[in-house]
Formats: structure tokens, sequence, C-alpha cells
């Protein structure tokens, strides 16, 4: 069993850059909590020099990120590559018609 300050294996983490198309409000930061809280991985999101806890809604609005900002999504854990791809898939999807 690895000690805990050894750093994750690639199989247990996975990093995905997206840039988004529109500025990160309450909806989709609402989706990638989800997203996060269904998956056995940490999640977290960043852009610039500020990160986020992808499990707390807050904290993710916290970012700032606007359009065009490029985010970072890092997740470590059995499910990483799983929330990592699910989250960039949140991140980089078009407003919804309403």
């Amino acid at each position: 069993m690895p000690a805990s300050s050894d750093p994750p294996s690639e199989a247990n983490h996975t990093v995905r850059l997206v840039v988004l198309p529109r500025s990160l409000h309450a909806r989709p930061a609402g989706q990638v909590t989800q997203a996060a809280a269904r998956r056995q991985a940490t999640v977290t999101l960043t852009v610039g020099n500020h990160r986020a806890n992808a499990r707390s809604v807050l904290a993710v609005m916290g970012l700032g990120a606007t359009a065009h900002a490029e985010v970072r999504v890092e997740a470590t854990g059995p499910d990483a590559a799983a929330a990592a791809d699910e989250i960039a898939r949140i991140l980089t999807e078009p407003e919804p018609a309403t």
C-alpha cells in the first residue's frame, strides 16, 4: 500500500483543460457539483490562481470564471477519468435554449 504522501498513479489521476464557452453561473456550477458528488473522486477546479473543490457549489461559483477562461479539471480517485470527463463536458456545453 503506498504512503499517503506518494503522488497518485496515472490510473487514478486525471487532468482535463477546457475553455469555457460562457461564464460559469449557478446552473452549470450546480451540475458540476452534482456530477462530482456522484463519483468516487476528489475533483478540483482551477482558474488562474483560484482553486475550488467541485463538490461545493459556492466554491465553484466563487472561481469567478468568465467566458473564454481556461479551467483545469483535476480528479483523483477510482472514478477520476469519468468524473473529469463528465465535468469537462458540463463546462463546455453551450447554454441551453430557453
